[in-house]
């Protein structure tokens, strides 16, 4: 059932805002009127550059917007109550000109089948197309996440149930989707137990091209899913980190002299029922993360941070590879570039310094907690690499035991397309959040909240956009930066980043606590962004009073 609960004609010689500031020269941003607004623990945003689409999944019920790009204005808001009673939204994805939205539905103890459902939407109209498809049907349970909204939980778990049960891979050029699940292991114990991965591959159009199930070469504890993919030809990508022994996993000794686990790519294709497998093997490196990226030129990109040997933590960073595989599973042009000490050294306390100095005498300096979070490929080859520095807390008092979570400092380099390091960039950041109670976190289980980052490009320049601290607005190189604790206001700043010379500029675009002079907004978070033209783009905030109100920024 379909209600419709507001509909107008766009209105294109009239721009209704609350106004237009600037903070910075290289910024302005304008308010869109407020709007009702809804619930949904996570919210989906598209846009064609005139117009945007959101998507607002909530218990029974999933709401549609659409928003006009120019003037901020609500075109249309359909709200559809037929779901099942049990559906569980898996994810949202877009293929080339076509939107689909993913939701699970259990069959019960009776028939115990999983089925994973969809439903197209059309872009022009914000309406759901028809009645939901049944895209895959399975015989018994699948593994996922057990969650409930009445504690810490994960996206979509409406009341008690288990969610992500569906992994969604789209291939660089939009054109395949590959879906993926695990079986729930008949065995409990991971020493003996083997996963069993169904692999099912789809067109645009959601028609299967092959499908496949693959009992892995390692038991569970011997192996750990790193990374996943699916390239423009319909091939699937396993990227595993395996374990040598049953002993405390990746956990390293004093005496270790080597590391206890090595990582795998794994290669499904259609007509095989075997796995390819392509041991990767970074010499005296050891590989502390992993991503694995499809290029324009048909062959599969790889890339990391790394550490140099034993005696520092594999959690840490001294420098990052990158490598390509070919469509035969070889790895070539293998390169590493070392994070210097110059770098490490900016932003950090002066004991942080002569630490650091001490240990590159011994060639131990390193990035902590650094984890690739972006890699952007340009037309012309060269590679960008974006980690941020995140990490959790454990607490522990007399009355109780609470976790912080930390998004600190970013790494920003670039490989030009000869494969030379161009420049490398630290963005000082220092973010704080916890977790509230019933508070959705992502999937990685590292709380994000209104903290971490969006990435941008546009006119030769790259843009990190994230919510600061007001004291850090005049920060220089040799200052450390103040801690922003998530969810009390903030300034949503911005690092300019040129392409060409990796010089960097800082810009404010913003004040969430006073946006105009009689308004405060709330619920920030990077997932709430959508880029609307090559130097623009949009965010959805909550002003209170039940209402939200769109905020575009023009960057000049």
């Amino acid at each position: 059932m379909k209600k419709t609960i507001f509909s107008l004609l766009l209105l294109t010689a009239t721009f209704f805002s609350y106004g237009q500031k600037e903070l910075s020269s290289d910024y302005s941003y304008a308010v869109s009127e407020p709007y009702q607004v809804y619930d949904s623990p996570k919210k989906y945003y598209f846009s064609d550059g005139n117009q945007i689409l959101s998507i607002k999944p909530w218990k029974k019920s999933v709401v549609l917007q659409k928003f006009d790009v120019g003037t901020l204005n609500l075109i249309s808001a359909k709200e559809y109550e037929d779901f099942p009673d049990n559906y569980v939204v898996e994810g949202m994805k877009q293929l080339q000109d076509k939107y689909y939205l993913f939701y699970s539905s259990w069959s019960g103890k009776q028939t115990e089948h999983e089925q994973l459902f969809y439903r197209e939407i059309n872009f022009g109209t914000g309406e759901f197309m028809g009645e939901a498809v049944k895209l895959i049907d399975i015989d018994g349970r699948l593994a996922g996440t057990f969650a409930s909204t009445a504690g810490v939980s994960v996206p979509f778990a409406f009341g008690f149930g288990v969610t992500d049960k569906f992994d969604f891979l789209t291939s660089l050029d939009e054109s395949k989707i590959l879906v993926q699940y695990r079986r729930k292991p008949e065995v409990k114990n991971d020493k003996e137990s083997y996963d069993i991965i169904g692999t099912e591959v789809f067109d645009k159009s959601l028609n299967k091209l092959w499908s496949n199930e693959y009992t892995m070469p390692y038991t569970e504890r011997r192996m750990d899913v790193e990374d996943l993919a699916v390239d423009s030809g319909g091939n699937g990508y396993i990227l595993a980190k395996v374990f040598h022994d049953d002993s405390n996993k990746d956990k390293k000794k004093r005496k270790d002299e080597e590391a206890n686990y090595h990582m795998e790519l794994f290669r499904l294709s259609k007509g095989s029922s075997e796995i390819e497998k392509t041991k990767i093997d970074l010499g005296d490196k050891f590989i502390n993360g992993i991503s694995l990226f499809e290029s324009y030129e048909g062959y599969m990109i790889c890339s990391g941070f790394y550490t140099n040997g034993l005696n520092n933590e594999l959690h840490n960073a001294d420098g990052l590879y990158t490598f390509k595989i070919t469509k035969e599973g070889k790895l070539v042009d293998e390169k590493s570039y070392e994070i210097p000490l110059e770098v490490l050294n900016q932003y950090v306390k002066n004991r942080t310094k002569k630490r650091n100095e001490r240990k590159d005498e011994d060639g131990k300096a390193e990035f902590e907690h650094m984890k690739l979070r972006n890699l952007v490929i340009s037309d012309d080859g060269s590679l960008l690499l974006i980690g941020e520095q995140t990490f959790l807390v454990v607490h522990r008092t007399p009355k109780r035991t609470y976790v912080t979570y930390h998004n600190n400092d970013i790494l920003v380099s670039k490989i030009d397309a000869s494969g030379n390091l161009a420049w490398m960039r630290k963005i000082p950041k220092r973010q704080i959040g916890q977790p509230k109670m019933g508070e959705v976190y992502d999937t990685s289980k590292t709380y994000k909240g209104g903290m971490s980052y969006s990435y941008f490009n546009a006119n030769g320049n790259h843009y990190i956009v994230f919510l600061d601290n007001v004291k850090n607005i005049d920060l220089e190189l040799d200052q450390i930066p103040a801690l922003h604790s998530d969810g009390n206001g903030g300034y949503l700043t911005s690092y300019k980043i040129n392409d060409s010379t990796g010089s960097f500029s800082k810009g404010s675009i913003l004040d969430t606590r006073e946006v105009t002079d009689k308004m405060e907004v709330y619920q920030f978070s990077n997932n709430r962004i959508v880029k609307t033209a090559e130097d623009q783009f949009v965010l959805e905030v909550y002003k209170k009073q039940k209402e939200d109100v769109l905020i575009k920024v023009d960057i000049k």
